[in-house]
């Protein structure tokens, strides 16, 4: 096994086995969605999990080892010959630090949530027992339930796994012998659905564990389902099945592809600069972000007092001032969801020229680099502009401070502001020399 690229070993570490030969789709991992390859779409979303601080991308492809490297991520080249991805991410696994906790990630499933991963890896942080984990996602289509294409799981009462099948299982035998057949049942007594579970793929092993299981012979049922999970089954391990709510798509087929690449269509994020027209949608943006961040933090009655209305006839105003700019984030699907904006300093005590007045993002939206890219867009304008410098004043009890501290900000000041009648501590973050990035 030939090793690429330089990342520090942790104890939580992502494999996403990445085979480049698939027989439904050929070549599927490199197949483009808006101007970047599925399998780098994967890599992003498995970087996201918060308890993940390694991801690896193990391959048998020479191409998809450089598509990975020259995106900056780390990839492993593995041999041809592995049967299942686990085998694969097996190989990897040899040279990881003992008791590592392994994720596997699989490589066609480019809209895998980073909290589905999270789920699954607490479910064996918090547990010690629990060697092996995996997800599964309610079944909401018929046509879900009968394909061969969709793993269905059925499990104990404690959550372990029975059994995975490409079948429908359970078996509704009353309601089929009702009707004549499973789907006729299916849709004539509509909480039938709810019995079925959609096995998403992903896997989170002890590392001693997945080393011991991929070294098992290949068992009959799990080359009679073409599922590598029953060789676990079969040999007496036990699965630990965490139902998430966040659903996936596997890129198998053609359909599944045009199905992904609408979904990231609508979910890509544009960035530009904004307009007095966006002064409604902006305000939406303000006034949800403080109700959900900082409920309980300041008072009631300031969060009652901020309305839309208010905050809408604030930025149209602002927008006729002559140095003020902003920059939103949008999408096609939910329209402006972020927004920052900036203008020359507003306090005359400290030694920077331009002032970051806000920086608000949906919640929902958190946590994906957005805002870290309209805070960068920001300075990258001052600097364009003539400004070499700025500040930023936060609440001392904002939730927002450590983000502020990772874009470089130093804490250059204190004060107080008052929020209905409330006095709240202040820090001020600055940031010198911006011309050194973005001159």
């Amino acid at each position: 096994m030939k090793q690429r690229g330089k990342n520090p070993q942790q104890n939580i570490i992502a494999i996403i086995p990445a085979r480049l030969d698939s027989t439904r789709l050929p070549n599927k991992l490199l197949l483009p969605i808006i101007e970047k390859p599925l399998i780098l779409w994967t890599v992003e979303q498995a970087k996201k999990a918060k308890n993940v601080s390694r991801v690896i991308v193990a391959t048998d492809s020479e191409e998809i080892l450089r598509v990975v490297e020259e995106s900056g991520s780390e990839a492993v080249l593995t041999a041809e010959n592995h049967q299942s991805g686990s085998d694969r991410i097996a190989e990897v696994a040899e040279i990881l630090p003992e008791n590592s906790i392994i994720v596997n990630v699989q490589g066609d499933e480019p809209l895998i949530s980073p909290t589905t991963i999270e789920k699954a890896v607490n479910a064996i942080l918090q547990d010690d027992s629990i060697e092996m984990a995996t997800t599964c996602e309610p079944i909401h289509d018929i046509k879900d339930v009968l394909s061969p294409d969709v793993v269905k799981v059925v499990t104990d009462e404690n959550g372990f796994a029975l059994y995975f099948s490409r079948l429908p299982i359970p078996f509704p035998r009353e309601a089929v012998k009702k009707h004549g057949n499973l789907e006729i049942a299916l849709r004539e007594e509509k909480n039938l659905i709810s019995l079925y579970r959609k096995h998403t793929g992903l896997y989170v092993y002890r590392r001693e564990f997945l080393l011991k299981y991929t070294r098992l012979k290949q068992t009959n049922l799990e080359k009679t389902e073409m599922l590598e999970q029953l060789r676990a089954l079969e040999n007496g391990g036990r699965i630990k099945v965490i139902e998430v709510s966040e659903s996936s798509i596997g890129v198998d087929t053609r359909e599944d592809f045009e199905r992904v690449r609408q979904v990231l269509k609508a979910e890509k994020i544009v960035y530009r600069k904004a307009n007095v027209e966006d002064a409604l949608a902006v305000a939406k943006v303000h006034v949800e972000s403080w109700h959900k961040s900082f409920a309980g933090i300041v008072p009631q009655e300031f969060l009652d007092n901020l309305t839309v209305e208010k905050r809408e006839q604030a930025f149209r105003q602002r927008f006729g001032e002559a140095n003020h700019k902003m920059f939103v984030a949008e999408t096609a699907k939910d329209g402006i969801i972020g927004f920052a904006d900036f203008g020359a300093a507003r306090e005359s005590n400290f030694a920077f020229e331009a002032e970051l007045y806000a920086i608000y993002l949906l919640r929902e939206f958190q946590g994906k680099g957005i805002g870290e890219n309209l805070f960068k867009l920001c300075q990258k304008e001052m600097s364009a502009n003539g400004f070499n410098s700025m500040y930023l004043i936060a609440l001392e009890v904002s939730p927002y401070k450590s983000f502020y501290e990772k874009m470089g900000g130093k804490i250059v000041g204190r004060g107080n502001h008052f929020l209905s009648l409330v006095e709240y501590k202040t820090v001020t973050y600055g940031w010198k020399n911006l011309r050194e990035n973005y001159g």
